[in-house]
């Protein structure tokens, strides 16, 4: 079994610390940084990273790149992630299980714009735009100075995660967003999971801004395979409350590995 962790805007695969090691226990982890962000930074720059297909076929080499194709996958994502979760387990066989930690799920622009405005006009100004980009463009100029700006601006971030939070370009920024935030695909990636009737699990934290209201519970009605579940705390949550996301992944893991179709029997766990 093979556990793929995936990170979200401006994040890195040091999101997920030291309590996502007990799911090493019983399967292969795979944390990796989201295209253009982190230790994939320096991207290849011919690659079109608004586009939603590049970002699933990143995950896709990743993985042949570690002889894990065909291997059977309950793939994780924290908030962009999560949205990289949908469209990625939409696109392959090997998907058991998706788990979407504080997910965008906006159906067009107009609720992404409605949403950047609940969290607040700074947070709003730094999402995208004229602001975003200059900030952006600074911090690839500054790079050492932003990193440790970013600490003290977050104090209550790991070190590590914070200084990776300005590991990004903005075109990696943008385009990421672009495809992965604003873009409404997950809609039909979810529709050929619930056709293949793979188990979607939707967490949002209680305090989280970034969901729109209810759109867990409408989905849970909507789609037999979503299975919504509330957590105290905010967008953070799998960092926050780490030790509960973490034993919460690797119920579901045991879960899939128990009710292994019959394709997988043949194929190395």
């Amino acid at each position: 079994m093979v556990v793929v962790l995936l990170s979200g805007l401006a994040a890195s695969q040091k999101y997920w610390g030291a309590p996502y090691d007990r799911l090493a226990r019983n399967a292969t982890i795979v944390a990796m940084d989201p295209l253009g962000f982190g230790s994939s930074m320096e991207f290849d720059s011919t690659l079109d990273v608004a586009d939603p297909a590049v970002h699933v076929r990143m995950i896709d080499e990743t993985l042949a790149d570690l002889g894990l194709t065909g291997r059977p996958v309950v793939v994780v994502g924290h908030s962009m992630g999560a949205s990289l979760a949908l469209r990625w387990a939409a696109s392959t066989d090997a998907a058991l299980g998706v788990i979407c930690f504080g997910a965008p799920l906006y159906r067009g622009d107009a609720e992404v714009t409605e949403q950047m405005r609940h969290l607040g006009w700074f947070e709003a100004l730094l999402a995208r735009g004229p602001l975003a980009e200059r900030v952006c463009h600074w911090m690839c100029a500054n790079r050492g100075t932003a990193q440790w700006l970013a600490v003290a601006i977050a104090p209550g971030l790991p070190v590590p995660v914070a200084r990776d939070a300005v590991r990004h370009t903005w075109a990696g920024y943008i385009g990421a967003f672009r495809a992965l935030i604003a873009h409404p695909g997950w809609r039909s990636a979810l529709t050929e999971l619930s056709r293949r009737r793979v188990p979607v699990h939707v967490v949002y934290g209680d305090s989280d801004g970034v969901p729109v209201d209810g759109r867990a519970a409408e989905l849970a009605e909507e789609f037999e395979v979503v299975i919504s579940r509330t957590l105290a705390g905010g967008h953070d949550l799998p960092l926050a409350r780490a030790q509960e996301c973490a034993a919460y992944v690797e119920a579901i893991v045991d879960a899939c590995r128990s009710q292994l179709p019959e394709r997988f029997a043949s194929r190395p766990l």
